[in-house]
C-alpha cells in the first residue's frame, strides 16, 4: 500500500480535511458497500458518506476478491475515518459481499451503496431522523440514474407520508424493488439474507424486507445517486448464466409475491431482443412488440421447467458418480427435468439415483449399433429441443446425438488430465450454465420397495453381516486370495457373517477357491440384480471392496464402505471423499489385520 500512498498524496491529504477518529459505539446506521474492481469510483462514494452530517455511521466495505486498487484505497478511508471498517474475500458476487456486511453490522438501521453510486451530505441524517420521528421500519428517499453527465429520475417522492403493510408500501415506492436509496431496521431483516452466488440478488431480498418491515415513511428532500456503470457486469449483455439468473430470481419474487398476496403488478420475467423485435415474457403472457410498437399478447404461461440430458454410457460405478451432478442440477434449476441415457446393463443404476426423472436406453452393442442404430435412436428420442446436453465423457457418438435432437446448449468433458475426482469432474460440467456455486453432493441411490421384500427372504436369518467383494475388471485390481481367506476367518472368529458379491466367471471361481480353503460365507455371485445389491449393501454392516462400482453403490445407499485399492493410480480418479461419505480409503499394506484393526475402524463400525 505504501506505492499506492505515494501516488495518491491528494487523496491522503483530501481525507484528513474529513478525518474521524472518534470511536461510534452505537451508530445509528451501518451502510454496507460491497466492492469489486471499482478502484475509478469508490472514492467519490466513500467520501459522500465520510461527510455525511449523520456523524453516528459505520462505514463496512466489503472488498470482493478486487483485483485492482479498490482495497488500497477503501484502506486509505479506513486509515484517516475509524468509523470506516474494511474486510476483503474471495470474489462471491454481490449477495455474498452484502451479507457479509450484514453479519457484522452493529447500527440500527442498514442502509446498502453501491461502490460507484453516492449519496447527499444530509441522506443518513434525514433519513434516520425521518425513520425515528413516525416509528417506522423502513424510509426510501429520491433516486436518480446518472449516466454521462444526464441525470434522469429514477424514483422521485413528492412528500414525507408513512406507509403500512407491503402493498402500501410497494406502490409508493413506484415497484422500485431495489435496496439502494431505502434504510431497513437491522432487529427486522438481520436474519435475512442475499441469494449467493448469483446476479439479480436485490429484489427477492427487497420484497422480503419490505414484508417484514411493513411500515415505511418516504423523504423526499434527500437523494440516493445510481451511477450507470458501462462497464458494469449487467451492462455488458446478458450471457447465459446472467439470463438464467434473471429468469430464477424474477420468478422467485413472483412467486412469492402469489404466496404473500403482495400486488407487483405486470413483473417481466425476461427481457428478449432481436434485430426488429422484443418480446416481454410474464408469469401468463408473451408481449410482442416491433419497433418500440405492441403488436399482440400471447397467452402462454412462462415453462421455467428445463430439460437436461446426462449422456453417461460408460460403467455402473461412472454412472452412479453422474449423481452428484443431477443434484446440482436440481438445486440450481429446480424446476427441471432430468433425463439419463446410459447403456442398457446400466438402466437401474441410473433409474433409481436421486433427481433423476427419467432413463433412455442406448443399447450400443443392440438395437441402437453403428450409423442405422444412431438414426433409429434419434428418431424415437423423445426430448428433443432439450435446455443442455450434459456429456459426460468426450464422445463423438453422444456429441452427435445432442446437436441431431437439437439440444440448446451441448456441453462434453475435455480429454485433458485431472487431479479432480471423476464425480467432481462430472460436476464441473454445470458451470457454464449458471454462477451459482457447484456443491459436491454425496451420491443417493433410492432402493425401490418392492426390492426390499426379495432381499429379506434370500437374507433370512442374517441381521448383522458384512459385505466383501474381492474381484474387478482387471485382476491387478483384485484382492491377493490369501489375504481374502485371511479376512473372511477373522471375520468368522468374530462371529461376524460374511456376504459374497460379485460378477462374472472371475468372481464364481475366485468364491469356488474361497470354499475350497474352509471359508465360510452366504455367496451371491451372479444372483443378485443392481437394484437388489443396493438394497443387500444397505442392510450390510460394512462394506470392504476392490470394486469401485461397487463401493460407490455401498456409499450411494450410506452403508461405511472400506475402498482397497491395490492399483494407486486409480485412487485420485475413483476413491470415495471421507469427507461426504462414511469410508476410509486402503492403499499400503492391505492386509487382514489392517483391514481389521479397530484404530482404522472405529469410526466405521464395531468389526
Amino acid at each position: 500500500m505504501g506505492d499506492f500512498l505515494k501516488s495518491n498524496i491528494a487523496l491522503q491529504e483530501l481525507l484528513e480535511c474529513y478525518s474521524y477518529k472518534s470511536v461510534v459505539e452505537y451508530p445509528k446506521v451501518s451502510v454496507i458497500i460491497p466492492a469489486y474492481n471499482v478502484e475509478k469510483y469508490i472514492s467519490r462514494c466513500l467520501l459522500s458518506l465520510v461527510k455525511q452530517t449523520l456523524k453516528e455511521i459505520e462505514i463496512i466495505v466489503v472488498n470482493d476478491g478486487s483485483t485492482d486498487d479498490t482495497l488500497s484505497i477503501s484502506s486509505v478511508f479506513a486509515s484517516c475515518d475509524s468509523r470506516v471498517t474494511v474486510i476483503s474475500q474471495e470474489n462471491q458476487k454481490q449477495g455474498a459481499a452484502r451479507n457479509r456486511g450484514i453479519e457484522i453490522a452493529k447500527g440500527e438501521f442498514i442502509g446498502f451503496v453501491d461502490a460507484d453510486d453516492w449519496v447527499d451530505e444530509d441522506y443518513f441524517e434525514k433519513m434516520y431522523n425521518t425513520a425515528i420521528k413516525h416509528g417506522v421500519n423502513m424510509a426510501a428517499a429520491n433516486a436518480t440514474r446518472d449516466y454521462k453527465n444526464k441525470v434522469k429520475a429514477h424514483l422521485m417522492l413528492n412528500e414525507e407520508k408513512t406507509f403500512y403493510g407491503a402493498n402500501s408500501i410497494v406502490k409508493a415506492i413506484k415497484n422500485n424493488l431495489v435496496v439502494h436509496s431505502k434504510i431497513f431496521r437491522r432487529k427486522i431483516i438481520k436474519d435475512l439474507r442475499f441469494e449467493e452466488g448469483v446476479f439479480y440478488e436485490d429484489a427477492p431480498f427487497a420484497i422480503r424486507a419490505i414484508d417484514l418491515c411493513n411500515s415505511l415513511v418516504t423523504v423526499p428532500h434527500t437523494t440516493y445517486h445510481y451511477f450507470s456503470n458501462p462497464k458494469s457486469t449487467i451492462k455488458q449483455g446478458l450471457s447465459e448464466k446472467n439470463k438464467n439468473d434473471k429468469v430464477s430470481t424474477n420468478l422467485d419474487l413472483i412467486n412469492y409475491c402469489e404466496e404473500n398476496n403482495i400486488d407487483i403488478g405486470q413483473w417481466g420475467v425476461l427481457k428478449e431482443r432481436h434485430l426488429l423485435w422484443t418480446i416481454k415474457h410474464y408469469k401468463n403472457y408473451k408481449d410482442f412488440y416491433i419497433f418500440g410498437f405492441k403488436l399482440f399478447r400471447q397467452n402462454i404461461p412462462f415453462d421455467n421447467s428445463k430439460v437436461f440430458v446426462v449422456y453417461n454410457t460408460a460403467c455402473f460405478g461412472d454412472v452412479l458418480l453422474c449423481n452428484s451432478l443431477c443434484q446440482n442440477i436440481k438445486n440450481v434449476f429446480p424446476e427441471s427435468k432430468i433425463i439419463f441415457v446410459c447403456d442398457k446393463p446400466f438402466y437401474e443404476v441410473a433409474k433409481y439415483q436421486q433427481a433423476v426423472d427419467d432413463v433412455v436406453v442406448y443399447d450400443k452393442n443392440g438395437e441402437h449399433k453403428g450409423i442405422f442404430g444412431l438414426i433409429k435412436f434419434v428418431k424415437n428420442f423423445k426430448y428433443k429441443n432439450s435446455y443442455a446436453s450434459i456429456i459426460t465423457y468426450k464422445n463423438f457418438r453422444n456429441f452427435s446425438v445432442s446437436h441431431l435432437v437439437r439440444s440448446h446448449h451441448v456441453i462434453m468433458a475435455n480429454s485433458k488430465k485431472s487431479e479432480l475426482s471423476t464425480q467432481e469432474k462430472h460436476n464441473l460440467l454445470l458451470q457454464p450454465l449458471t454462477n451459482k456455486k457447484i456443491k459436491n453432493y454425496p451420491m443417493k441411490y433410492n432402493v425401490p420397495y418392492e426390492t426390499k421384500e426379495y432381499v429379506n427372504k434370500i437374507l433370512t436369518g442374517l441381521d448383522v453381516f458384512v459385505v466383501l467383494c474381492t474381484t474387478s475388471k482387471k485382476i491387478e485390481k483384485d484382492m491377493p486370495i490369501n489375504t481374502a481367506i485371511d479376512l473372511i476367518q477373522k471375520l468368522n472368529q468374530k462371529n461376524k457373517k460374511v456376504v459374497y458379491v460379485g460378477v462374472g466367471e472371475k468372481s464364481i471361481k475366485y468364491g469356488e477357491r474361497l470354499k475350497k480353503a474352509g471359508c465360510e460365507f452366504m455367496d451371491l455371485t451372479n444372483k443378485t440384480s443392481i437394484t437388489q445389491l443396493g438394497e443387500v449393501l444397505a442392510k450390510a454392516e460394512l462394506l470392504i471392496s476392490v470394486d469401485t462400482g461397487t463401493m460407490h453403490m455401498g456409499c450411494a445407499v450410506g452403508t461405511p464402505t472400506l475402498a482397497l485399492f491395490y492399483d494407486q493410480q486409480s485412487i485420485n480418479t475413483w476413491a470415495p471423499k471421507s469427507e461426504i461419505y462414511n469410508s476410509k480409503v486402503f492403499v499400503n499394506e492391505i492386509s487382514a489385520e489392517n483391514i481389521l484393526n479397530k484404530s482404522l475402524l472405529e469410526e466405521i463400525a464395531c468389526v
